[in-house]
């Protein structure tokens, strides 16, 4: 058999088996509790960090309360604290392991500054002194459970090249063998599915294949484990082995820590769980008090006070428009303006009013001015109420590329509201185009523009074409025109 064919074979076996600690079998049915809930009884604790003669024994790092193993749990935050671990006495073999575990707030030196790590070890076979006893592990860390650490261990798996992270053959996965004696070799999981809380983490152990399961999903499978025989100088096959609960510098909690004998359903997909995304939590923005008011997290870019946020786009110097009313006003003559920060992708928010005029103002001569994305992508301000021009010209056009899908423009003296999402054009090194601008644009309310790919910067004549730049201000026009602004704000995406 060829190693993918041995591969898919140990990742899309189901783990079948009865064996658990040494001499023990169990129904299959039948959790045994591995931590009594009230003493470490049938456990040790050993420092994974080097430590002074004078440091207190390694099992002061952890409290069992409430029926749960507490790590670090006088420990003042913020202060230097070693690494530490429990691990049971007993040798487990073809079993299902399963704890719950929750973060508590405390955090130390020297992972003070990162994010909260532990980790359930498995098939434990050789203690290394000041460092993590040499195994494989389910990492246990925010973001990243269910992670497969190989600690002096060799492990393979399935990764789909394009991520770096597990996934079936069938999803994209391609086998890859990985870990070194004294080396540490992970393997990124497949799914976040943490939630906030008590989480609960299994592992599916079958001799030298594990499944690792977060919340009833799995994201994880290993296969083909080995342990390095120094007697031999080679690796060798890895199938039973003690369990370890790290303290790896985060307060951290463990409960319900029991194992019990494999059955036929072990590794299967729960149908519900694989729908539910708990990790990364989205940042809480806080919307604008009223339609069209400044979310909580935008720059504000005119507030009807200041023109601190702009400057002329010509000179550098400061934005010749005034401020009438608390609205801002094109300075005929005195030239664009542009924001005095840049920006790339971003989301904007701008309210506009087009000036009663003589009717022998038309087409492109009737309270015309734009918005620039980047300085060089335009969308069209005009009045166009009743103004009949070219469509790739009119309001809500990107000005000529596309017409805007419906003119859903007010007349003259009332406000109008654009919302656009902008995406920036992405440039190779050597300048070439990688993805084009994308724009969409809401006039009103009303989808004028949806998702347009830009063919280039904006110009008044010839085909445009793009320019590789970085991240650069918005700009609105000056054509000669009256045209007011207010309540300007954006959005970094």
């Amino acid at each position: 058999m060829n190693l993918m064919s041995r591969l898919v074979c140990a990742s899309m076996c189901l783990f079948a088996g009865t064996a658990l600690a040494a001499g023990n079998t169990a129904n299959a049915a039948t959790w045994k509790l591995i931590f009594n809930g009230k003493d470490l009884s049938g456990w040790s604790a050993h420092y994974a960090s080097k430590v002074s003669a004078d440091t207190p024994a390694a099992s002061s790092i952890f409290e069992v309360k409430n029926g749960e193993i507490h790590a670090y749990p006088t420990h003042v935050a913020g202060t230097p604290q070693p690494f530490a671990y429990v691990v049971t006495d007993a040798d487990f073999k073809d079993y299902v392991i399963s704890l719950e575990y929750k973060w508590g707030n405390k955090k130390f030196p020297p992972r003070l500054h990162e994010v909260r790590d532990a980790g359930l070890l498995y098939h434990v076979y050789r203690v290394r002194p000041s460092d993590w006893p040499a195994s494989a592990e389910a990492q246990i860390q925010e973001g990243d459970t269910g992670d497969s650490w190989a600690i002096s261990t060799q492990a393979s798996s399935f990764v789909d090249p394009k991520t770096g992270r597990y996934a079936l053959p069938e999803n994209g996965g391609v086998p890859i063998t990985g870990g070194e004696n004294e080396g540490y070799h992970r393997t990124r999981h497949g799914r976040v599915n943490e939630r906030p809380g008590w989480n609960t983490l299994e592992v599916i152990v079958h001799g030298d294949r594990a499944t690792h399961v977060v919340n009833g999903v799995v994201n994880m499978r290993v296969s083909e484990l080995k342990s390095w025989d120094a007697g031999t100088s080679s690796w060798v096959k890895l199938d039973h082995g003690k369990i370890v609960l790290q303290a790896e510098g985060a307060e951290v909690f463990y409960r319900n820590i029991k194992v019990r004998a494999l059955t036929e359903t072990d590794d299967m997909l729960p149908a519900p769980a694989l729908s539910e995304v708990w990790f990364p939590v989205p940042p809480k923005v806080t919307p604008g008090a009223a339609p069209g008011a400044a979310p909580s997290d935008a720059i504000v870019l005119f507030d009807g006070r200041s023109l601190d946020a702009w400057k002329s786009a010509n000179t550098g110097a400061a934005a010749g428009w005034k401020i009438d009313n608390g609205e801002l006003v094109v300075g005929p003559g005195t030239g664009d303006i542009q924001t005095q920060q840049s920006f790339g992708d971003v989301q904007l928010h701008l309210e506009w009013r087009a000036p009663k005029l003589p009717a022998d103002k038309v087409s492109q001569d009737r309270a015309n001015s734009g918005v620039f994305l980047q300085d060089v992508y335009e969308v069209q301000i005009l009045d166009n109420f009743e103004n009949p021009t070219y469509v790739n010209g009119m309001v809500g056009s990107i000005y000529k590329q596309f017409p805007p899908l419906v003119n859903a423009t007010w007349p003259a003296e009332n406000w109008n509201t654009y919302d656009i999402i902008y995406a920036a054009p992405r440039f190779a090194a050597d300048g070439s185009l990688i993805s084009p601008a994308r724009l969409t644009v809401l006039l009103n309310g009303v989808l004028v523009q949806n998702n347009s790919a830009l063919k280039g910067g904006t110009t008044y004549i010839g085909t445009p074409s793009y320019r590789a730049h970085a991240e650069m201000p918005l700009r609105l026009q000056d054509h000669g025109h009256l045209v007011r602004y207010r309540n300007i704000w954006v959005r970094k995406l």
